[in-house]
């Protein structure tokens, strides 16, 4: 039995993989999926199917993938939110970190604070004036449970401006919103708005790591801004059910940092302030541990607390 199960783990893959994304088509990990599924597939040999589960701020994904077979054939793709702010922000989800097997990062990116062009500002301090001087909370697109709507948190704690949370579908959808002046603003990652950003569609008011990013080069950080430590970088990581075998995990592990530097996205991905890194699961796994407490604790110091 030991020698069947050794030989089954040496053959792996031997039927498709199917890589989960916890965003929608079109957004910047999805992107990021698609670009990376067919050099899997070369170095694997068989098909990497890209499926988009998308709702309640990752948990749809998280939670179906946590429920597959612990054998290498269902990966999750998800962002820093998922392992890192979600545990301390929702008392009863229906799965566990101890669940998953984180296997290595595979990108680090910038948030940035889009606004509608037709609002009367062009910076952060004119936006928060603005938001100041109306008569009710300003509305924006905020997904409660990610990143960006931490970061919104953050600004209302830091400026004292009220913001009405605003959800949405995925990232087109949100830009829609804004585009129609259904929403005044918005935190997201960048890469699915430089062109609306360059066409004037959307505007971008300030980045969130501390360098401008060379696809819009004029757009400044908050620090530059005046508003120092509003928002902080992010993360897309890989994670796999835990319990896949160690062969399995190497194989996958190998191939998705191949994929990494054969996907021809760094230069497109550095452009817009993103940074492609792997690393060992090991090491990832202190990494997404010590981000959750980092963030574990800035949640607790202003009181967040979402179900």
């Amino acid at each position: 039995m030991l020698a069947s199960r050794a030989g089954a783990q040496e053959a792996w893959p031997t039927r498709p993989i199917r890589l989960v994304v916890a965003f929608t088509a079109a957004s910047e990990p999805d992107i990021l999926a698609r670009a990376l599924a067919p050099v899997l597939q070369a170095q694997l040999g068989q098909p990497v199917v890209v499926d988009n589960r998308i709702g309640a701020a990752s948990v749809v994904a998280a939670e179906h993938v946590s429920q597959q077979k612990p054998d290498g054939y269902t990966l999750l793709l998800t962002s820093s939110s998922t392992f890192c702010v979600t545990p301390h922000l929702f008392a009863n989800l229906p799965f566990r970190v101890e669940q998953f097997q984180p296997l290595t990062l595979l990108m680090r990116g910038q948030l940035a604070l889009f606004c509608d062009p037709k609002l009367p500002v062009r910076t952060v301090a004119e936006l928060v004036a603005y938001a100041r001087a109306l008569p009710q909370p300003m509305p924006y697109a905020a997904n409660v449970g990610l990143l960006a709507h931490l970061s919104g948190e953050r600004l209302k704690q830091a400026t004292g401006i009220e913001l009405l949370d605003v959800s949405y579908r995925g990232t087109p959808a949100a830009q829609q919103m804004m585009m129609r002046s259904d929403v005044a603003m918005t935190f997201d990652g960048v890469a699915s708005y430089i062109a609306l950003v360059r066409n004037g569609d959307i505007r971008a008011l300030a980045v969130t790591g501390d360098h401008r990013i060379a696809a819009l080069p004029e757009v400044p950080t908050f620090a530059e801004a005046g508003f120092p430590g509003i928002a902080q970088p992010y993360w897309y990581g890989l994670f796999a059910p835990a319990g896949v075998p160690d062969p399995v995990v190497r194989k996958l592990v190998r191939a998705t940092h191949v994929a990494l530097a054969e996907a021809r996205l760094g230069e497109q991905m550095l452009a817009q302030g993103a940074e492609l890194r792997g690393n060992q699961p090991a090491e990832f796994s202190a990494m997404v541990a010590a981000e959750r407490g980092r963030w574990g604790e800035l949640i607790r110091s202003i009181g967040l607390r979402l179900g």
